[in-house]
């Protein structure tokens, strides 16, 4: 196990924590349809090594599937949606795509199908966070993408096991981007503004 897969572990532990925080301050509002896919994902990930002798694949998958659990259930308590129809949408189609992921096995079809899973699932996180960027924490997803990154370099090869860190880190970047695009913007218009009024 090299010294990037740590730091990925290691940061992986630590963003709940900036997380839960958030969340008991009332602050960040997780979605439920997010929190329950990526915790289905992470059963299916501990399915796929359980028989397996990659040990360190194994104390992996446990490890985020005992951290998706624990996010998952502070969602239920205190988080938002699930209800509207674009939410019972995007769970039944991430659903049937974990499904396939779970059937095919490993490979760059199950890879995609992970992949695409995810994704759906955090469609409704994009919504809210489009319409209501106080709703998420910029720390939890700033750390998320950095412990995915970690993973990148400690693959650092064109194989398909790439593909999921990578996701993985342009997702927490998107959230990021997201959270903070209301703020970017007052900022170029506040400084447009500045420069037409300065004298020529």
């Amino acid at each position: 196990m090299n010294y990037w897969i740590i730091g990925t572990l290691i940061l992986s532990l630590i963003s709940p924590i900036f997380y839960t925080k958030s969340i008991l301050a009332h602050k960040a509002k997780p979605h439920r349809v997010t929190r329950l896919i990526v915790w289905l994902a992470s059963i299916a990930g501990v399915l796929a090594v359980i028989h397996s002798n990659n040990l360190a694949g194994k104390i992996f998958a446990g490890i985020f599937l005992a951290r998706a659990t624990y996010l998952l259930m502070l969602a239920a308590i205190r988080g938002v949606g699930g209800a509207s129809k674009l939410d019972r949408v995007c769970l039944v189609i991430g659903m049937l795509a974990l499904v396939v992921y779970a059937v095919t096995g490993s490979g760059l079809l199950a890879i995609s199908f992970g992949v695409l899973s995810d994704f759906i699932g955090y469609i409704p996180t994009f919504i809210k966070t489009w319409h209501d960027p106080a709703s998420e924490s910029p720390t939890f997803f700033a750390i998320e993408g950095l412990a995915s990154f970690l993973g990148v370099l400690a693959i650092w090869q064109l194989r398909v096991d790439i593909i999921l860190p990578v996701y993985f880190v342009l997702c927490s970047a998107a959230v990021v981007v997201l959270i903070y695009r209301k703020r970017v913007g007052k900022l170029f218009k506040l400084r447009g503004a500045t420069t037409l009024d300065s004298p020529q």
